[in-house]
């Protein structure tokens, strides 16, 4: 043993012991566990936030198109001589205003031909199917900007993302202009979804840039002369200025003649062709409570799947069974969607749709949408859920007393469902 004598201070130890090394390291891994731990959950929140910015946004602008197009409540088929039943005895009529859906189960194959259930009744006419037949419950009308593939997208998205097809600098001065002829094979190297009359068959603009860099200008691209380098984006197609419209002519469906012209001394710099990627689309769901009014919905989809083949089971539209039961009279009945009742039982079969927690689902029955709140129980073949708002309605009977129209679909997609109230 060491001693140290008398009047003499013992040394200072300098540094930290082994034990008091290990327990900061300890320390420090706690915290920064917990700290990575924060990082994909806030990736996830801000992924989040702006979807549901962009949905808030379209909520607004389709607010604002049912303000404009007063018929899609009025009159969604736009036939004044018809009563827009969908041909079956219900007591309230419901239906869906969905251009972009009502484009892609027209004709999901891409053969150009009416995609018929078989009964021969078309699967874009309904929203929903009951195995491989158009349900009947909600009626799908495409409005008049459903008419084109192009046509509706416009409509019925938001413009938020473009894909550059196109990109040169070019000068010259083109005020006024209504059509612009490109550098010599500038679309020949191009690959457009074009008509046999160059008519775009998916949204197609241009981006014109000016040469003091301050503005920009865009137009909507309404033919396409692959021959000659020349793109228009007047409605005036065959050039002979007559106020009345010509065959093909009315692109925008709005009884007039649209020549869009370029600013007056509008020198361009650059310009871009571009194509706009459908991210966040709508669709507007009507209930008719009152003779005259209708109670709305806005239900926004990021990424929609649209409606595939019918004979797909995964089929984005497909309904399912709700067999929940419930004690009446002394006998367990089916009763499907109970008024009151935050629980609900779906039979699924062998093939599970896209069931989550915190998603949604359509109730056919009554054209109500809820938001998933928790899985209960799920068997594999039937799922026990709990939904939020409970059941608004019951599901509808017949004049017998049977439940009937206890359907529900799962769509995949939907950001947000806003509620615009009770409209005329």
């Amino acid at each position: 043993m060491r001693t140290i004598p008398p009047g003499i201070a013992p040394p200072v130890r300098r540094g930290s012991t082994l034990t008091e090394v290990l327990v900061a390291l300890m320390i420090m891994s706690i915290g920064l566990v917990s700290l990575a731990t924060l990082f994909p959950l806030a990736t996830l929140r801000a992924a989040k936030a702006v979807q549901m910015t962009a949905a808030t946004d379209l909520r607004y602008n389709a607010d604002t198109l049912l303000t404009m197009y007063p018929q899609m409540i009025l009159d969604p088929d736009l036939d004044p001589l018809s009563d827009n039943l969908p041909g079956f005895n219900q007591s309230s009529l419901n239906w869906v205003i969905d251009p972009i859906g009502y484009q892609a189960a027209l004709d999901p194959k891409g053969n150009n031909q009416v995609n018929l259930d078989p009964q021969n009744i078309a699967y874009s006419d309904f929203y929903g199917q009951e195995g491989n037949l158009a349900s009947r419950w909600v009626r799908r009308y495409p409005f008049n900007r459903g008419l084109s593939k192009s046509l509706a997208e416009d409509f019925g998205a938001m413009p938020d993302t473009v894909n550059i097809k196109y990109e040169k600098t070019v000068t010259g001065a083109i005020g006024g202009a209504t059509e612009m002829v490109l550098p010599a094979g500038a679309l020949s190297t191009l690959s457009l979804d074009l008509a046999d009359n160059g008519r775009p068959l998916t949204p197609l603009r241009i981006t014109l840039f000016s040469a003091d860099g301050r503005t920009s200008v865009s137009r909507d691209i309404t033919r396409v002369d692959s021959g000659n380098n020349l793109v228009k984006w007047t409605e005036d197609l065959n050039g002979n200025g007559q106020l009345d419209l010509d065959s093909g002519e009315d692109t925008n469906l709005n009884n007039g003649l649209d020549t869009h012209p370029l600013p007056a001394n509008f020198v361009v710099t650059s310009l871009r062709l571009e194509e706009p990627e459908v991210r966040y689309s709508w669709l507007l769901t009507v209930r008719r409570v009152i003779s005259g009014l209708a109670e709305v919905d806005v239900v926004v989809y990021f990424r929609r799947s649209l409606p595939a083949d019918p004979d797909d089971a995964k089929s984005d539209e497909r309904l399912y069974p709700v067999v929940t039961t419930a004690t009446i009279g002394g006998k367990q009945q089916l009763v499907g969607f109970l008024q009151g009742s935050p629980v609900i039982e779906v039979e699924y079969g062998a093939v599970r749709p896209a069931i989550k927690k915190g998603g949604f689902l359509f109730d056919a029955g009554n054209a109500r949408w809820y938001r998933i709140t928790n899985i209960l129980a799920d068997n594999g073949s039937r799922v026990s859920l709990q939904i939020d708002p409970p059941a608004i309605l019951s599901s509808p009977r017949d004049n017998n007393g049977n439940v009937v129209g206890n359907l529900v679909m799962f769509p995949k997609g939907v950001v947000e469902v806003f509620s615009l109230g009770t409209r005329p």
